[in-house]
């Protein structure tokens, strides 16, 4: 089992904040209360302070704390927690041995002026990105920071530690044992530190991999534009700290207009953002013309894919998209991924996949040439084989549909229709048991919470469709016609 090495480090740059805050005029004078109270000790331990006019009066008098040597003391505390941070985690690689005892003073100091004090994130002069966006990713970094981890790479040990602690201790430690000379006990840390470049390599590498997947969800297609970055790790010259530097840009996407039921609406590209050295290039999805059923003489003719907003919004509508960049991600991986196109007439309907199950069909057309994907229809929707079949089984038509809300993906996951085998039955025959086994996945899984939900669990679904196609028999009796082979499907 791996040993995971982790503190509560909220403590970066030397400052320090225990106390609640409050708004409004009230809560100003209980931050005063709290701030003085906690000041004489009255939270936590016991202070004995007589409120006696003398005692206010030598308070008056007395002198301000020079700010100077304030900064001196906060510097100090600062640096002796650090050295208790790092004394802790050579502990820890030394499976209980007091390595950080064997280190000389320098070493010690160099390790603390060369630390990562946190991870700053910048916009690139001339884009366009809220600090709304920057505080979003300054959070979304900060929650992973703390949580995920990284393999040492000591042989024959798996130890772990977080990313923060990473960055805070392993990687200054690292510095300095690399341009260290010969002392006492260095040995010891051979084990540890003979992976040090492995180590930081796969450091960076998740690292860019957190902030790709970031710039990729949270990217919005009606902004016509995607969210890239970059990202350094160098030593200030200034300050001899190790500074990592996120920065932001937007990559506008190609917009072209065509003629869509008689009007001409705009739609943007969809394309993957490769990241080379720093270099933020689109690699845009393609379709060749062969899938399409469409004769190509070369046989090697690709069109670009592009998407228009409603199909955007129906897609985060229906499929239960928290970001809207997984639209991007979806509709990628169906053409990347060589995903089954069926040709109705003029149109097309290409799969979606989540989690490896069927959840429904990008609906698109040659126009001007290019592969515009119009909507996005759910695998139950009356517009879909499978939607076709459900309403030959059930009557159910579109109006049917929408009312029930089963040509919603979370309405679905959230349903009992999986545990009422009659009404199961009967989407199975249609061609749905796919996205009904949805909620078992992600019951075993434990993941995508915005899809399984226990609190707004409709148990009532299945009732409420059966009564809704007013089947005649109860389910005692479809059984026991099912048995008998009295059942017409």
């Amino acid at each position: 089992m791996a040993q995971i090495y982790g503190m509560f480090t909220d403590h970066q740059n030397g400052k320090f904040s225990c106390l609640p805050k409050f708004s409004g005029k009230n809560g100003k004078n209980m931050e005063k209360i709290l701030f003085y109270s906690a000041r004489l000790g009255i939270f936590g331990f016991s202070c004995n302070f007589a409120f006696e006019k003398k005692h206010t009066a030598m308070a008056k008098k007395k002198k301000k704390v020079n700010s100077y040597v304030l900064q001196k003391q906060q510097a100090a505390q600062y640096r002796n927690l650090y050295m208790e941070r790092l004394r802790k985690i050579c502990t820890f690689i030394g499976d209980g041995e007091p390595l950080f005892d064997l280190l000389p003073a320098y070493i010690r100091e160099v390790a603390f002026k060369s630390r990562c004090p946190k991870i700053r994130i910048k916009v690139k002069e001339g884009a366009k990105i809220t600090k709304r966006f920057v505080n979003i990713m300054y959070a979304h970094l900060e929650n992973i920071i703390k949580e995920q981890t990284i393999d040492l790479m000591i042989p024959d040990k798996d130890k772990q530690v977080k990313f923060i602690d990473y960055f805070q201790l392993i990687l200054p430690l690292d510095c300095a044992l690399t341009h260290a000379s010969k002392f006492v006990g260095k040995e010891k840390f051979d084990a540890y530190h003979i992976k040090w470049r492995e180590r930081h390599e796969k450091y960076c590498l998740e690292i860019g991999k957190i902030l790709y997947s970031a710039c990729y969800y949270y990217s919005d297609m009606s902004k016509q534009a995607m969210y890239t970055f970059t990202f350094d790790m160098e030593h200030s010259p200034v300050t001899c700290l190790l500074e990592q530097t996120v920065t932001l840009d937007l990559y506008p996407l190609d917009v072209r207009h065509v003629s869509i039921h008689g009007r001409r609406r705009p739609v943007v590209q969809i394309g993957i953002i490769r990241h080379d050295e720093n270099i933020s290039t689109l690699v845009p999805v393609t379709v060749p013309l062969a899938r399409l059923h469409v004769n190509d003489p070369s046989g090697q003719t690709e069109i670009p894919v592009y998407i228009q907003q409603h199909a955007v919004d129906r897609t985060i509508q229906r499929a239960c998209c928290v970001f809207s960049g997984f639209v991007t991600v979806y509709v990628a991986n169906a053409f990347r991924r060589k995903h089954k196109i069926i040709r109705e007439g003029s149109r097309y309907l290409v799969e979606c996949y989540e989690l490896d199950i069927k959840i429904g069909y990008f609906v698109g057309m040659l126009i001007d040439g290019l592969f515009v994907i119009l909507t996005f229809l759910l695998i139950t929707n009356s517009s879909t084989p499978e939607g076709r079949k459900l309403a030959e089984l059930t009557g159910l038509q579109r109006a049917d549909i929408s009312f029930l809300a089963i040509d919603d993906l979370k309405t679905l996951v959230n349903s009992d229709i999986r545990d009422n085998e009659r009404i199961a039955k009967i989407f199975t025959d249609a061609g749905c048991e796919s996205i009904l086994n949805m909620n078992f996945k992600l019951r075993v899984l434990g993941e995508y919470d915005w899809l399984w939900d226990d609190a707004r669990q409709n148990s009532e679904l299945s009732k409420l469709i059966a009564e809704y196609i007013q089947l005649g028999n109860t389910d005692e009796e479809y059984f026991e016609n099912e048995v008998n082979g009295d059942t017409e499907n």
